[in-house]
């Protein structure tokens, strides 16, 4: 049960009668002020003053995170943002009311058209993320792309600091959690996902950050008043990443079913904006995302030969415009487990069957589970259901696991099975981001990692109703 301890003032959650931040009984009268021992972990700025090793504690941390952050500044000045690059040529291709998946760029065309990282012989451009999501870098979309590198490197930089912000300061953390989530955070920053992310200019810590502010909207107590704000986020948060309906809908439809309204009034808001600019463009999205499904399944992808670029393109010399710096990589989709078995030509339907198996079985395991808990399964999914989708699955999408680790001590005592995978989780991440190992096997080991985690978390979620109340916000 989620409580303010009487001795230490701190909300947690208490499995037994036992604080498990100061180890006082809360049956029992407080001790006196003169008998306190004070936290090392420090909670705020006047902690921080007050306690020696909190200070240095959050000093070394803010450090390594600005070291990290000068990293990640070399890396995408020696690179081209591959990804991010097909965002923005689409994002152009679509306000000028053209298609953004389908349209090819040919000599003569405007360079900031241009997508050296494009292959020719596909019918499909690199673009794969929703209409919706291209609409997102709509008010910067004309600047130069130098620039837009690096706002966009600032802005993931951000996004993840107000990640951390957001789970760091919601009343149900110890301070023990606090520090191991911050811990996490900074070290995060040092895997090859993150490191994976940056280098190609990914999106997945917009949709993780979108994420934890609804799920933290979601665990204030429901009225009529505060529905509509998490609903509208969640109906959006579908047009941005259509998986994630999967992890969105079950809880506004079994839970928090005064959030309909704003998520149809979200949903319509996302599909509708795109539409504006051109009227079929989620027919074309839909039927690049089928093209691109066959591809993969078929491992049909050729080879894109030689092609004729400018020299230039936008102040940027092409070919470091094409370039990426993280080479190692590898596709932690069931698909290639499958393919790995010699099975071939798995339909992508048996997959999503399997998907949606594991979840409706996980739904009905924890169907008397508290709404945290199922929050926290819900994180699992995000993370998980990426990987039964027909497309490649590489490194930067383990980003999405954040929310699991912010949430998972949230509900539960720290205790040392996850704090010994996190841990491992995270060392893996730095190894393989810096042996650069040409074996496979090294690359999917933080993901396996991760994804026992979020297993851990759906079995722990399923039994949260038993050993955990309803966290309202405070």
């Amino acid at each position: 049960m989620i409580e303010r301890c009487p001795t230490c003032h701190e909300r947690v959650c208490f499995t037994t009668s036992i604080c498990p931040n100061c180890g006082s009984d809360r049956y029992k009268s407080p001790l006196k002020a003169s008998d306190k021992r004070p936290s090392v972990y420090g909670t705020g700025i006047r902690e921080l003053t007050t306690h020696p090793a909190a200070f240095w504690g959050a000093l070394a941390l803010l450090v390594l995170a600005m070291c990290s952050f000068v990293l990640d500044w070399t890396l995408v000045s020696e690179s081209g943002s591959i990804d991010y690059r097909n965002r923005i040529t689409g994002v152009r291709l679509l306000v000028s009311g053209q298609d953004p998946y389908h349209t090819k760029w040919i000599p003569g065309d405007p360079g900031r058209l241009c997508d050296p990282y494009d292959n020719p012989k596909l019918q499909i451009t690199k673009t794969t993320v929703t209409p919706a999501m291209l609409v997102t870098s709509l008010p910067w979309a004309n600047m130069l792309y130098p620039k837009l590198q690096v706002l966009w490197l600032i802005a993931q930089w951000g996004m993840l600091v107000g990640l951390w912000y957001l789970w760091f300061w919601w009343p149900g953390h110890t301070p023990r959690s606090r520090c191991w989530w911050s811990l996490l955070v900074v070290g995060f920053t040092y895997t090859l996902a993150w490191r994976h992310h940056v280098d190609r200019g990914q999106g997945y810590l917009l949709w993780a950050l979108l994420l934890s502010v609804w799920m933290r909207l979601g665990l204030a107590k429901p009225t009529k008043a505060n529905g509509w704000l998490p609903g509208l986020l969640g109906g959006l948060l579908v047009c941005l990443r259509p998986p994630l309906l999967l992890v969105i809908a079950p809880f506004i439809f079994l839970r928090r079913r005064n959030q309909w309204l704003g998520a149809v009034t979200g949903l319509l808001l996302g599909l509708g904006a795109p539409v504006l600019m051109k009227p079929t463009v989620w027919g074309d999205y839909a039927r690049a995302m089928n093209t691109w499904s066959t591809v993969y399944l078929t491992h049909s992808e050729p080879r894109p030969g030689q092609r004729a670029f400018p020299p230039e393109i936008e102040g940027m010399p092409v070919d470091h415009l094409a370039s990426y710096k993280v080479n190692q990589f590898a596709d932690t989709s069931v698909f290639r487990l499958f393919y790995s078995w010699g099975w071939k030509a798995v339909p992508a339907g048996v997959a999503l069957a399997l998907l949606c198996l594991g979840f409706s079985l996980w739904l009905w395991m924890s169907r008397g589970a508290c709404d945290a808990g199922i929050l926290l399964g819900l994180a699992a999914w995000s993370f998980l259901a990426d990987a039964f989708l027909p497309a490649y699955r590489y490194p930067y999408d383990d980003v999405m696991i954040l929310n699991t680790f912010a949430l998972f001590p949230l509900i539960y005592r720290m205790g040392r099975t996850f704090q010994w995978m996190t841990l491992l989780a995270t060392l893996l991440g730095i190894l393989t981001a810096n042996i650069h190992p040409s074996e496979r096997w090294w690359i999917y080991l933080p993901t396996l990692v991760m994804a026992a985690i979020a297993v851990l978390a759906l079995q722990q979620s399923a039994r949260a109703g038993s050993i955990a109340s309803k966290l309202q916000q405070t």
